[in-house]
């Protein structure tokens, strides 16, 4: 800077003090206190090898600008926010240093490259990406030998003004709908000729799991093969919500008239399967019929014919949703999985029939175990039946007796064969070590009639215990099978009397009911409230945690029915050492860990922000758990794990009463080593008994 562009520096910085002195009472604005930021200025070259080039300053906290050319010429005169300067350049590159000033006479400066050529611009790169977490989102960085600057068109407006691009700047637009779209860059100099770039971009928001026919953005495109090509799979309205299915929309296939018996239909993934947290999945579906088998089919894109595995389930009910599940657990990781193929009715001709299906999903099962209550959306109540018997799920037909709830029953119809009934398959098998050995159940018959229930397994699966008990017949009653008594027949191997009927483990997960055994009583029977006293419903809640009252404002929630949740990348890392499931508790979504030793929940890069918290809450539910423990984990200003500014700490939650909600409210002071919440990436669930405890948890938010 020459001496005389030095003074005139200086009296300009004299006169913002001199400014910055008067009073209020002289109507100058309020003297800002923050120094500029964020100080950037356009160029705007005239195309007509003028070399003349309008400067646009702009700045946060500046009242005004002064420009050095970068040419040798003199500094500019003040500038006023939000005008703009003209000045003629030579051919040239130059550094054009901007200096934002405000009231209190505080400068900042930056300098930014201006290439003034009369040459059309030349090797002309452009770069459109699309951002990783918004499909509508793109990002267009430019670049060219003799470029000043570029003009760029999105192709979504009709007389589309361009939007100015700096040398080295990133411009990011967003799209309001999907489609095709024509971006356009062209290249300025201070030539009259230009160079021009373009590209086409295809909007889609991608269709990724879990698929729920509910965008109105996401192109839901199924194809139809086996002579059932038709419509694909329209979106439709929801014939009958319920509570296994209340979506608003669902998809529809019809296997027409004359089909293949193996017609189906497939769509593609955007993403491949993620199976890293359970490889299971789960589809809801609505059939005309019951005993209707449902393939279904994943593929790998690459080699579909040879890269495949697929799983058969049964529907149990006829017009009405049930959640059918599907486990891929004999995939092979090192494959990718994109295709998803249906085929309803498998291996029978279509006869024009229509099957609703919706909320294809990655799944975590919840297992059957005792108590059986049929009222858990998220339990798969199968009852596997032979010799004629016939099974559904129903509302309680009759509230009196020992059953006077409003709520789902099991429904077993005898065809009056002997010998008929069906069997629970328990994911978790009955323990019959402890001194406890009685099953009681609700069982409703309008005639007397004998139930036996049979328990099968034990060790190595050989083992068969049964009891006989008989009911009057009177409606709803509540009956109890005593399997510590002289009245248990015991199997070793198909051997009666053989040995210890009870193992030292709880081994028996096959549960079978007969009603009038060797009789051949037809009618209907309804069953419900199976449990094992000494265990029963103290194993799991049975109502919901509490809904939180405080105002949104205060709260940034992982997880609560009441609050908008933000983004959780995993309820269960890879490294957790915890069996997880997704379970509902009376209606309410509730995160249920078993087994637990700990388990690892991660939120997505640039992670939760809690610093403007000042709690963390969560709500717990155990009935074995001695300890509860709590680790809070911030990845530090560099965003990223590791890296030497990690910061973690745990709260140990000890004297809490078992078997009902336990409200933790916890301070993050109590959190004594997590010195930064600016990037919270990990909350780890823990306890003791290690690995042998389970929990259940509601309402994760992190609060003032």
């Amino acid at each position: 800077m020459n001496m005389k562009n030095k003074i005139q520096y200086l009296l300009f910085s004299l006169l913002f003090i001199a400014i910055a002195g008067c009073s209020d009472d002289d109507g100058l604005d309020t003297v800002t206190s923050s120094e500029p930021t964020n100080i950037s200025v356009d160029f705007n070259i005239e195309q007509d090898n003028s070399g003349e080039v309008t400067l646009y300053p702009s700045a946060e906290n500046a009242n005004s600008f002064v420009i050095n050319y970068g040419d040798g010429s003199e500094i500019s005169e003040e500038i006023a926010t939000g005008d703009n300067v003209m000045h003629t350049y030579e051919e040239g590159t130059y550094q054009v240093e901007v200096t934002a000033m405000n009231l209190a006479g505080e400068t900042a400066s930056i300098t930014q490259t201006l290439e003034v050529s009369f040459r059309a611009p030349e090797n002309l790169d452009v770069t459109i990406t699309k951002d990783a977490s918004n499909p509508f989102i793109v990002n267009v960085t430019a670049s060219a030998d003799y470029a000043a600057a570029f003009e760029v068109y999105f192709g979504d407006v009709t007389d589309e003004d361009p939007t100015m691009m700096m040398i080295g700047e990133t411009l990011t637009h967003e799209y309001a709908n999907i489609g095709s779209y024509t971006i356009t860059v062209i290249a300025l100099s201070g030539g009259e000729e230009t160079t021009t770039y373009t590209e086409v971009v295809e909007i889609v928001d991608p269709l990724l799991l879990p698929v729920t026919f509910e965008s109105q953005t996401v192109a839901y495109t199924f194809y139809n093969f086996g002579g059932g090509e038709g419509a694909g799979v329209p979106t439709v309205a929801n014939p009958a919500s319920d509570a296994v299915n209340d979506s608003q929309n669902v998809g529809a296939y019809t296997k027409v008239a004359g089909a293949e018996t193996w017609a189906g239909t497939v769509t593609t993934l955007n993403e491949p399967i993620d199976f890293t947290s359970t490889t299971t999945m789960a589809i809801d579906v609505y059939s005309p019929a019951a005993g209707v088998p449902v393939l279904f089919k994943i593929e790998d894109t690459d080699d579909a014919e040879n890269n495949f595995v697929e799983v058969q389930a049964t529907t149990t009910v006829a017009n009405q949703w049930e959640t059918l599940v599907f486990d891929f657990s004999v995939i092979d990781a090192s494959l990718t999985y994109e295709n998803l193929v249906l085929f309803f009715n498998y291996e029978i001709a279509g006869t024009g029939e229509t099957y609703y299906f919706d909320n294809i999903r990655m799944y975590n099962p919840v297992f059957l175990e005792l108590p059986i209550t049929f009222d858990d959306p998220a339990v798969n109540y199968t009852f596997t039946t032979f010799n004629g018997a016939s099974y559904n799920v129903i509302q309680n037909p009759d509230l009196s007796g020992s059953n006077t709830d409003q709520n789902l029953v099991g429904e077993i119809v005898n065809a009056g064969v002997n010998w008929e009934g069906g069997s629970f398959n328990l994911g978790v098998p009955v323990d019959f070590s402890s001194s406890d050995k009685t099953i009681t159940m609700d069982f409703w018959a309008n005639i007397p009639v004998s139930i036996l229930l049979k328990f099968e397994g034990g060790v190595n699966g050989e083992r068969e215990n049964e009891v006989t008990v008989n009911h009057t017949g009177s409606g709803w009653e509540e009956i109890s099978f005593d399997f510590a008594n002289d009245a248990v027949k015991s199997y070793i191997n198909g051997n009666q009397g053989v040995g210890d009927p009870f193992v030292p483990t709880g081994q028996y997960s096959t549960m079978t009911i007969f009603v009038d055994g060797a009789g051949t009583t037809a009618g209907s029977f309804y069953v419900d409230n199976i449990s094992k006293e000494g265990a029963g419903a103290s194993n799991q809640p049975t109502s919901g945690a509490p809904d939180p009252q405080l105002p949104a404002s205060d709260v940034i929630s992982m997880f609560s029915d009441v609050y908008n949740d933000v983004p959780v990348a995993t309820w269960a890392a890879s490294w957790s050492d915890a069996t997880y499931a997704e379970v509902s508790i009376a209606g309410n979504p509730t995160k249920k860990y078993s087994a637990l030793d700990y388990v690892g929940i991660e939120t997505p890069s640039p992670y939760l922000d809690a610093s403007s918290m000042t709690h963390f809450h969560t709500d717990v539910w155990t009935a074995d758990a001695t300890q509860i423990r709590i680790k809070l984990v911030d990845f530090g200003a560099d965003g990223a794990y590791g890296g030497g500014d990690d910061v973690e700490h745990e709260v140990a939650i000890d004297n809490f009463n078992q078997g009902e909600w336990i409200q933790l409210d916890i301070p993050l002071s109590d959190f004594t080593n997590l010195t930064t919440t600016g990037h919270i990436g990990q909350l780890i669930y823990s306890g003791n008994p290690t690995g042998a405890h389970t929990i259940y948890v509601d309402n994760i938010y992190f609060h003032n």
